[in-house]
């Protein structure tokens, strides 16, 4: 943010998870950055006893009884958002003013609208499975109701994209062919292709009758691959690997033990929905 912020609460031992990331929030001035940055992803149900009952436990005990208040008079979720950063006071007046002209662009939208701009945001934090619910919600319960083309098709293609980020190639084809079918964007055609061709990695050589796109992409996916071993993530398990041929048995499984955590964390992540 460019400025050191002084945090005047205290940090509770019961963290308020937040369903759909798994993301967790120990202090109040967390909750204020998590809904200053994350509002497309915030609905009026992230207001309930479990937010209140945070509010209490990092010392914001008028605030809670404030925002309880606000809940049991079935206030709005701008009210009720915006009280809380103008009294934890850790975004500027002009700040808090941006977030309530977005939640109440928000609120003037349709409901397809809103479950896209949810969608979007939870594959932006890689939240893949959530993402799904969103787009999958917009797709078979509305039909696409209130969305122009271009943006059905959109919905399609970040349908495609989360699948395809979860590894499961034939359904993110399926939907990167709803995308090119409705909006016509080559960029679908070709994530189509890649995903058709990931999910047939394993099945043999390449087509030597391939057409031109499907080729050029093959080659784009073994470049890929081949600068694989270059990558932060991969230079990070051959060093741990080289612990093992050392003889660091002690160093070598400690990093395996780490590495699984962060992968389990990430599969969480990935995985859960709200």
């Amino acid at each position: 943010m460019g400025k050191m912020i002084l945090c005047r609460g205290k940090q509770t031992d019961k963290p308020l998870v937040i369903e759909g990331t798994g993301m967790r929030l120990y202090t109040a001035e967390e909750l204020c950055y998590y809904i200053y940055n994350n509002i497309y992803l915030i609905g009026q149900d992230f207001i309930n006893g479990r937010l209140i009952e945070f509010l209490r436990q990092t010392g914001e005990e008028d605030l809670s009884e404030r925002v309880r208040s606000l809940y049991e008079k079935k206030a709005g979720l701008a009210e009720i958002l915006v009280t809380i950063l103008k009294t934890v006071d850790y975004y500027s007046v002009s700040d808090i003013e941006k977030i309530r002209e977005t939640l109440n662009t928000l609120g003037r939208q349709n409901v397809c609208e809103r479950l896209k701009s949810r969608g979007d945001g939870y594959l932006a934090n890689e939240c893949f499975f959530s993402a799904v619910k969103c787009y999958e919600s917009i797709i078979n319960d509305y039909k696409g109701s209130g969305l122009s083309g271009s943006e059905y098709s959109k919905v399609y293609h970040n349908l495609g994209t989360a699948y395809a980020r979860m590894f499961l190639y034939n359904k993110a084809a399926k939907y990167y062919d709803d995308a090119y079918k409705t909006g016509q964007h080559e960029e679908s055609k070709k994530c189509s292709i890649a995903a058709k061709m990931l999910a047939d990695r394993n099945s043999g050589p390449i087509n030597v009758d391939a057409s031109e796109d499907e080729y050029v992409i093959s080659r784009e996916i073994e470049t890929l691959m081949d600068n694989a071993r270059y990558s932060d993530e991969y230079r990070k398990l051959d060093s741990i690997n080289a612990l093992k041929q050392e003889g660091n048995v002690a160093g070598f499984n400690a990093s395996i033990d780490e590495e699984l955590l962060h992968w389990k964390e990430d599969y969480m992540k990935y995985s859960k929905t709200f």
